[in-house]
């Protein structure tokens, strides 16, 4: 008895029909999600801890998708580079936030600044209701005489 005329499964080399199923690397789904990760944290780049909650875990994801193989994959490397990337412009866009606050603040005069903390004082008031001395302790006003102090105007 031939063995090739009773074996009920497909031989690769005589049959032109024979289907071989891909070959798929196990934390090639880890590395899609870090990638994924690593693009919402780009995208949530206005928030200030998604990015950084996103990030992270793409992080940790792509370097688990690794397991104990010698190359990570491209894709997770992806995700690490977009994660970082969203950390980095969440830090670029909150530094940029603060200098061109810390520079409207200093081309004030001490009088325009504590009219500024009263008009803050206001607007607080009359959107949510309550007095700022009852939020915060303290008055936008009285925080903008001592920063004018401290600034010398």
């Amino acid at each position: 008895m031939d063995y090739n005329q009773n074996n009920p499964y497909p031989q690769q080399n005589n049959n032109p029909n024979y289907y071989r199923q891909p070959v798929r690397n196990p934390g090639q789904t880890l590395a899609i999600i870090s990638l994924i990760l690593g693009i919402l944290s780009i995208f949530s780049v206005f928030g200030i801890y998604p990015p950084f909650i996103c990030g992270s875990i793409a992080i940790i994801l792509a370097i688990l998708s690794k397991g104990y193989g010698k190359k990570m994959l491209g894709i997770a490397k992806a995700g690490i580079a977009t994660a970082v990337s969203g950390m980095a412009l969440v830090c670029m866009v909150f530094g940029v936030m603060i200098s061109i606050t810390i520079g409207f603040l200093s081309s004030l005069t001490g009088e325009q600044m504590i009219e500024f903390g009263r008009h803050m004082d206001e607007q607080i008031e009359s959107q949510l209701g309550w007095d700022t001395e009852d939020l915060a302790g303290t008055s936008y006003e009285d925080i903008m005489k001592m920063y004018a102090d401290m600034m010398g105007k």
